[in-house]
């Protein structure tokens, strides 16, 4: 069955990603770390700042109710700003107009696109015979190989230093409504990924492969597992992000995720 996305379902998801960057910054500030995670409240907006190279500085949440007030467009940029940082907005297609008006009235330009997948549970049949046996639900005791694999695969590396930070996956792991799950091949940790579940929506998030293990299908396999949980403790409706024409792409698709929109990335340079 064919699922569209509407306004009610992009308020939903925009919804869970805004309680789960409040989850995300009171684990973040929990563990021993070099940086705070920063995050900016407004009404049905955040805006996240967790250190120059945080991967999740973004505001997101911003003309999913009604007009955008150009003073709410203002404080974010003064909390970026007061960073150091560009602002950078997320911008749902279903977002207000004035949205578009706001930001290209105040010199923000595109940086990029990302893919946003939903998939009905209800209908949904897996297309493996059986679940992969190398994945399973992640452990307390898995944290620290399970960090370090999903930060080597958003790396591009097999090996990361034992400097690196690895706050943000640790955070990921440790967040109240994280569900870990972890692929090994060999008794070597090759790949993870989380699963969130909200009322009926399965989010799937952080999968990442290490590079040397790419190509044998251990995503896909993860994938499988997360979308199989997920089900069977009654989720209608799967979501997941990809970049454009990536590898996860294929992957998703290949599982039976159908594209829902496809989310600009605006940012403001100082």
């Amino acid at each position: 069955m064919e699922l569209s996305l509407n306004i009610e379902l992009a308020r939903k998801l925009e919804g869970d990603l805004l309680a789960g960057n409040k989850e995300l910054m009171q684990v973040w500030n929990e563990i021993d770390h070099k940086s705070e995670l920063k995050v900016l409240e407004l009404e049905n907006i955040s805006a996240v700042y967790g250190g120059p190279d945080c991967p999740i500085n973004e505001a997101v949440g911003l003309g999913m109710y009604g007009p955008v007030q150009e003073e709410i467009i203002e404080a974010i940029e003064e909390f970026y700003r007061s960073n150091n940082h560009d602002t950078e907005i997320r911008v749902c297609p279903l977002a207000h107009e004035s949205l578009v008006e706001l930001t290209r009235k105040r010199g923000y330009v595109l940086s990029g696109f990302s893919y946003r997948w939903i998939l009905t549970l209800e209908s949904w049949t897996s297309p493996l015979m059986v679940p992969d046996s190398r994945t399973r639900l992640a452990m307390p005791q898995d944290e620290d190989n399970w960090s370090k694999a999903v930060a080597s695969g958003f790396a591009d590396q097999d090996n990361m230093s034992e400097t690196t930070d690895l706050t943000l996956e640790h955070a990921f792991f440790r967040m109240k409504s994280s569900i870990p799950f972890i692929a090994e091949e060999k008794g070597k940790v090759a790949a993870g990924g989380v699963l969130a579940l909200s009322d009926d929506v399965a989010s799937l998030f952080a999968t990442s492969t290490l590079p040397s293990y790419r190509g044998r299908g251990l995503q896909t396999g993860l994938l499988d597992s997360r979308l199989r949980y997920a089900k069977d403790r009654g989720a209608r409706i799967a979501t997941i992000e990809t970049d454009p024409g990536s590898g996860s792409q294929r992957n998703v698709e290949r599982v039976g995720f159908q594209l829902a929109d496809v989310t600009a990335e605006l940012v403001k340079h100082y």
